[in-house]
């Protein structure tokens, strides 16, 4: 069982502190998925899990940077995610790579398991991961103490460089999700976007960033209330 407070969940403006333990387990626990397939892990050990896998990133020194759903928490409220996602370098990953299984790697993300728990591990060898790693961080105070998280600006060109590799992919299941992450921000904050649209040049392509600006023009201007 747990031994930690449980909150009970809310969509009024956040009052409590954000538990990244809770939030994990909050979305393994309720998964529909889990219930029937299994769970991978004892979904009542994942605070602990949690804590320990912090408490390692900090024995070891590793410098590393929030992002993905646990990071999108910070500013968004009805977002669930079932594991962690850790901005790193390759030097810094080696500090921690003998503790995880590995389940899977490229030249951009390693996906490993801590114990059962999965942790998503993107590497700043990715040009825009590294930008946002040097750039675009901000420290967030979490139950479990102050991490460094992504920026807004960082998320949205994070999630602009992952539609376009969903697309290229031919992998359509996770874009609304994340293109509603992106509508959300934009809604509820003020975003520099002559900012955003500067950077993005040295990312991604003309007609890409096109595309993104009728995104978020359409997202400025929602359809007015239909009935």
């Amino acid at each position: 069982m747990r031994n930690y407070p449980f909150i009970e969940p809310t969509f009024a403006a956040r009052t409590h502190q954000l538990a990244i333990c809770q939030s994990i387990y909050d979305a393994n626990a309720f998964n529909i998925r889990n219930w029937r397939d299994g769970f991978p892990v004892d979904y009542d050990m994942l605070p602990e899990l949690v804590l320990k896998f912090l408490e390692l990133l900090e024995e070891k020194q590793v410098d590393f940077c929030i992002v993905g759903g646990i990071a999108y928490l910070a500013y968004i409220e009805d977002r669930n995610t079932k594991d962690l996602n850790i901005l790193v370098s390759v030097q810094e990953l080696e500090k921690i790579i003998d503790y995880v299984e590995v389940t899977n790697k490229d030249v951009n993300f390693t996906n490993a398991v801590f114990e059962g728990m999965r942790i998503d591990f993107l590497k700043t060898s990715n040009a825009i991961f590294d930008y946002v790693e040097k750039h675009e961080t901000t420290t967030y105070n979490y139950v479990e103490g102050n991490y460094p998280i992504a920026t807004i600006n960082g998320l949205i060109l994070m999630r602009f460089d992952a539609i376009i590799d969903l697309y290229q992919k031919g992998k359509f299941g996770k874009i609304p999700r994340y293109e509603l992450d992106l509508q959300y921000l934009t809604i509820n904050y003020e975003i520099d976007w002559g900012h955003i649209w500067k950077i993005s040049k040295q990312f991604f392509t003309d007609g890409q960033i096109s595309k993104f600006k009728k995104m978020v023009a359409e997202w400025k201007n929602p359809p007015k209330n239909r009935f």
